[in-house]
């Protein structure tokens, strides 16, 4: 299977369904977001500049409606009103990038995660060398590294796909979900991974993501 490439340069118990494809999985990731997160709570100043942007810029006022948004998210406790800001970005499309990329680059841990989050969910393969080229400068530790892998992946990069492999074999059963349902929601293979299994069949599943990877290593990088 090739990768496809963008064309501009660069809750602790989890079953076996919350890693399948559907409603399900936002569920999941958003939820990870809400968990990341009980660190900071405020976004600090954010000014995004316009003036060099490749995007469709927002009218003022349209502005102040995403910022109100941005606003809201690091004092959200409930998965349920996490999605719907993050379906507000989606929707506003373009208008809503440049700010995303800020947030995403920001030093609250739960702001970036949803901003990756949502930059993800807009499935826009344009965004993706700016989303690999983000420093992230949240304390998110792996998690947050996690998240920006999943954001590329589902954005058609999957040069950090070796990153969501090696979270199989992460501590936290949580994370080593998350990592498997992004590999099997872009490649339609699990090989037989399952993030509660023992530590033994878990290996050997991961052995086999690491045999997948090195025979497929043209087509991801």
């Amino acid at each position: 299977m090739s990768s496809k490439q963008p064309n501009t340069p660069q809750a602790r118990s989890i079953s076996d369904a919350a890693c399948k494809r559907g409603p399900r999985g936002l569920l999941l990731a958003l939820t990870s977001v809400l968990l990341a997160a009980c660190t900071t709570t405020g976004t600090g100043s954010i000014s995004t500049s316009s003036s060099d942007s490749e995007w469709v810029q927002p009218t003022p006022q349209f502005m102040r409606k995403l910022r109100q948004q941005a606003d809201r998210v690091p004092y959200i406790q409930r998965t349920e009103e996490m999605m719907e800001v993050i379906r507000f970005f989606v929707q506003a499309r373009e208008s809503a990038y440049d700010l995303l990329l800020e947030l995403a680059a920001t030093s609250n841990p739960k702001v970036a995660g949803t901003a990756l989050a949502a930059l993800g969910e807009t499935r826009d393969e344009r965004l993706a060398p700016y989303v690999a080229a983000l420093e992230l400068r949240a304390e998110g530790g792996l998690q947050l590294q996690y998240e920006r892998a999943r954001c590329l992946v589902k954005l058609g990069d999957w040069g950090e796909m070796p990153l969501l492999v090696s979270g199989l074999r992460d501590d936290e059963l949580w994370f080593r979900a998350l990592c498997a349902k992004a590999l099997r929601d872009a490649t339609h293979l699990s090989q037989g991974y399952q993030p509660d299994a023992d530590e033994v069949e878990r290996e050997a599943a991961v052995q086999a993501w690491e045999a997948w990877l090195v025979a497929r290593e043209a087509d991801i990088y």
